[in-house]
């Protein structure tokens, strides 16, 4: 699974037209989740999708309080690799509600954690500020893309996200490596290309070569609840959304992001072993403390199938929140894990 949060606190720069338009372009070769965790609900109102009570992100965050829940009960069903959980004013709400959580940056991690998750790509439309629900994105997430407008206020927007990257690479000892997209770009104008030049040389190649250019095919769909590719699908707006998903591709393709969460007061440590790492208890795979119960990591894995348990306290553990299973050759069980 590979978790993708779009984020940049700056609006306007085309954060909903991407979430959007990248789901739609990876759903045509891969199981794809598109996550509306922005309160004013750009992606929702973007694809046409109405109220509906019992499928929203709001009604997840709900359930997930319970131990019984299974994601996909909570999303809108698009097509049959398209699947949307929709957003609502009241979403904010749990902005406030979050914050009283010991575990409050990792509340959607937790969620995202069950490795029985089926899609293979979640993209995250995040809210145009910095708050709880937009930290929660970026620290779930395997990798952060940051649409930048051609404009100079940009410039300014960036600082002060790089400076939030940074802070929650402290607190939750997580390499954050964001990559940058240039939207609504027009040749036609001179500090277009000035614009791409100062950020090919400030962001030391973290610039994705795939460039939206300006078209107002794009404006056009979001105004008809479609994507793109469901309005113009030979436009020059479907065609750049097509080249991105096949770069998100190219730089996802090898591996996946096993996502591992664990309850335990009773440990000083614990591990996640496995055929990743020949079953050895290993630094590398040591879990992550947060508040006074719970525990995390996230690892890249390459495409494949894999048996884990966790070791806490010299005691062997099959993960409670995966329900797939295999026996293991001493009459107990393996938790099974798959990469693809």
């Amino acid at each position: 699974m590979n978790v993708i949060a779009i984020v940049n606190q700056k609006g306007g720069c085309g954060k909903t037209t991407t979430s959007v338009n990248l789901s739609s372009a990876l759903s045509k070769k891969y199981k794809t989740l598109l996550i509306d965790l922005d309160p004013q609900a750009h992606s929702t109102f973007h694809l046409g999708i109405k109220d509906n009570d019992d499928k929203s992100i709001v009604r997840l965050f709900e359930s997930s309080l319970n131990e019984n829940y299974r994601i996909e009960e909570f999303a809108y069903k698009r097509n049959d690799n398209l699947f949307i959980l929709s957003s609502r004013l009241s979403l904010s709400v749990w902005e406030h509600k979050i914050n009283q959580f010991p575990e409050r940056l990792f509340f959607l991690y937790k969620i995202l954690s069950q490795n029985s998750f089926p899609y293979e790509y979640v993209i995250i439309d995040c809210p145009p500020n910095l708050g709880l629900l937009s930290l929660n994105a970026i620290v779930a997430s395997s990798y952060i893309l940051i649409p930048l407008l051609v404009s100079p206020f940009s410039l300014k927007a960036l600082e002060s996200l790089l400076q939030v990257l940074n802070l929650i690479e402290e607190k939750t000892n997580k390499k954050i490596t964001p990559y940058y997209l240039i939207t609504q770009f027009d040749k036609r104008a001179k500090f277009s290309l000035y614009f791409i030049e100062k950020m090919k040389k400030e962001l030391k190649g973290r610039i994705l070569n795939t460039i939206i250019r300006t078209n107002i095919s794009l404006k056009e769909a979001s105004f008809k609840g479609l994507s793109i590719f469901e309005y113009k699908p030979l436009s020059r707006g479907a065609r750049d959304y097509k080249a991105l998903s096949e770069e998100i591709i190219n730089l996802t393709q090898n591996k996946g992001w096993a996502y591992f969460f664990f309850k335990g007061k009773d440990a000083d440590n614990i591990y996640v072993v496995g055929d990743f790492n020949q079953w050895q208890k290993d630094e590398e795979y040591k879990m992550k403390k947060i508040g006074e119960e719970n525990w995390f990591l996230n690892i890249p894995l390459k495409k494949g199938k894999y048996r884990y348990k966790f070791l806490a306290a010299n005691r062997w553990i099959t993960d409670p929140l995966n329900p797939f299973q295999e026996d293991d050759s001493y009459g107990g069980k393996n938790s099974v894990l798959v990469i693809g």
